[in-house]
């Protein structure tokens, strides 16, 4: 057992927790890392060129944000939009000063506009400025279980050690980050294979609340690694580069419109074909630097789930630092619910990457304000969880086909209707007792194990959210419910894991203003006591709001 004790613990080494780590240390904090894998290297950032949405102040901002609100389906909040561009903007100009290469994109040749960068390079050199900031970094340290203290605040987290023979690891602390990205269901996306859910299982045990599970239905096209350039295939081909992309199907026939009406021919059976001779001259210009010789050739391109990595589902955050509905927990990045930005459609033009940068400083200095007031001496216990038993009765091999059954394909998740959801559900519903108390082991077996676990939560999660919403809005599609109702412009929470629950949270009501403020007003929203007052040494107080929940009898 490997025990430690520090102020902030931050849960996943993509660029949200980094910079959480780094907000925390700036805050005064002793901070530790803990990665599953090799913090600076894993994940989708690590493997090509990263978007960021970075607008100057001034009308193209305000432009862009009636833009994303309108692409998002009127789901998302201006006020968010704005300081999230506020707050990357600023970011990102730190970046430049300090070195940090910005290369150009297809859609541009301007490096000075700076909305992309080296994902492997800005991982590695965020890695750099973490241990420069003094934060302990532990790689390869996957977390199971997180720790909370006897009025329900977490106080840290514990897992195993996958480079020492898989021993036991603890940190005690006085608040936790949780960044440990969406979820894709090992779809076979680049970078994906850690992104399984874990983070949302371990903080919805702890209570945690999340919102917008059911915008979980995002996929990306991509091409075969053969067809073009490794330089364009790791970096633009699943979305910069095919937004410029002619498609075709196997009849020759060009398809109306972009990668939607690529994904609906895929979703009939058809074929579909990418070919870039109708690009402007600048992107095919871009094209041919990077290896890309003939422009007019058609490539077959195929689609894989991405879930909510580049959906917009996850924990519900709340407040100026993305606290969780669980006091001493913080969310940031893709683990966390991306509504407020970018409604119901996912971050295809950078807002992911905003979001991380944002998010993620706000997450560290809010831990890092909660612990400077936990009560450290206060006892703590290991928060139960599924797929944790000595040994398994269950193969979680078994446990994750039917779950990929169950969400990969596009009859499944691209579209959607009362009947294969409420089929998916009892499937669903059917195996997690058996996987709760059946799945575990030693060793690495016990992390597959809880892989699995947080696959079908995940899984079922979002099932019942997509059940839930009545309409189709943004990337979630009903054909039984085609248009957008109006009565459904609200953001749709979720948790439970006995028995999933669902219900009404928020409600946005106005468009954006060019003020840089929202005119949208809530309803139905219960503020966590946590974010309201605190107590003596910090101790929270939980809320007494009743949940409202939906009827899953309509649709």
């Amino acid at each position: 057992m490997s025990e430690l004790e520090t102020d902030v613990l931050v849960l996943g080494g993509g660029p949200a927790g980094i910079w959480a780590a780094v907000s925390a240390a700036a805050a005064g904090a002793r901070v530790v890392l803990a990665d599953k894998a090799y913090c600076g290297a894993s994940g989708p950032t690590a493997f090509g060129v990263t978007s960021l949405w970075n607008i100057p102040p001034g009308r193209f901002r305000d432009e862009a944000v009636r833009r994303v609100y309108q692409h998002g389906g009127e789901l998302g909040d201006a006020a968010s939009m704005h300081r999230v561009l506020a707050e990357t903007h600023a970011r990102i100009e730190q970046l430049a000063r300090r070195g940090h290469r910005f290369p150009e994109g297809p859609g541009t040749s301007d490096p000075a506009l700076r909305v992309y960068l080296d994902g492997a390079d800005y991982l590695r050199r965020l890695r750099e400025d973490a241990l420069a900031a003094g934060v302990r970094i532990l790689d390869h340290h996957p977390a199971l279980q997180l720790m909370v203290d006897r009025d329900g605040a977490v106080a840290g987290a514990a897992g195993v050690q996958q480079r020492n023979r898989f021993r036991n690891w603890r940190v005690r602390a006085g608040a936790v980050v949780v960044a440990t990205g969406g979820c894709a269901f090992l779809s076979g996306g680049v970078g994906t294979e850690v992104d399984t859910g874990d983070g949302l299982l371990l903080a919805a045990e702890a209570g945690a609340e999340l919102s917008g599970m059911e915008f979980s239905s995002a996929y990306s096209l991509i091409a075969p690694p053969r067809a073009v350039a490794a330089a364009v295939q790791s970096g633009f081909a699943t979305g910069t580069v095919l937004h410029f992309a002619t498609f075709y199907d196997q009849t020759g026939a060009a398809l109306e419109g972009n990668r939607a009406a690529a994904l609906a021919a895929l979703a009939d059976g058809r074929r579909v074909f990418a070919a870039f001779g109708e690009a402007p001259d600048h992107v095919r210009a871009w094209l041919a630097g990077h290896g890309v010789g003939d422009v007019r050739r058609k490539v077959a391109v195929r689609a894989v789930l991405e879930g909510t990595v580049r959906g917009t589902g996850g924990l519900k955050v709340m407040g100026k630092h993305c606290a969780t509905t669980v006091p001493g927990l913080y969310g940031a990045g893709d683990v966390t619910t991306r509504e407020q930005i970018t409604g119901a459609a996912g971050g295809f033009g950078g807002e992911g990457g905003a979001w991380a940068m944002a998010s993620g400083a706000w997450a560290g200095a809010g831990a890092a304000e909660f612990a400077h007031a936990a009560d450290r001496e206060a006892p703590v216990r290991m928060v139960p969880g599924a797929g944790l038993r000595a040994s398994s009765r269950i193969d979680p091999r078994a446990v994750v086909g039917l779950v990929q059954e169950h969400t990969l394909p596009l009859r499944r998740s691209y579209r959607r209707s009362a009947s294969s959801l409420r089929d998916s559900i009892a499937e669903l519903d059917s195996l997690w007792p058996g996987a709760q108390h059946g799945l575990g082991g030693s060793g690495a077996d016990r992390l597959v194990a809880r892989q699995a676990a947080a696959l079908l939560a995940v899984a079922r999660w979002t099932e019942y959210s997509a059940l839930a919403r009545v309409e189709s809005r943004g990337m979630h599609r009903r054909t039984d419910h085609p248009g957008v109702a109006e009565g459904w412009r609200l953001r749709v929470a979720s948790g439970g894991l006995d028995s999933v629950w669902v219900r009404p949270d928020a409600l946005v009501t106005a468009a954006p203003s060019d003020s840089g403020k929202s005119d949208s007003g809530k309803v139905g929203v219960a503020v966590p006591a946590h974010l309201r007052s605190t107590g003596r040494k910090g101790k929270a107080h939980r809320s007494n709001s009743r949940r409202r929940e939906f009827p899953l009898t309509s649709g």
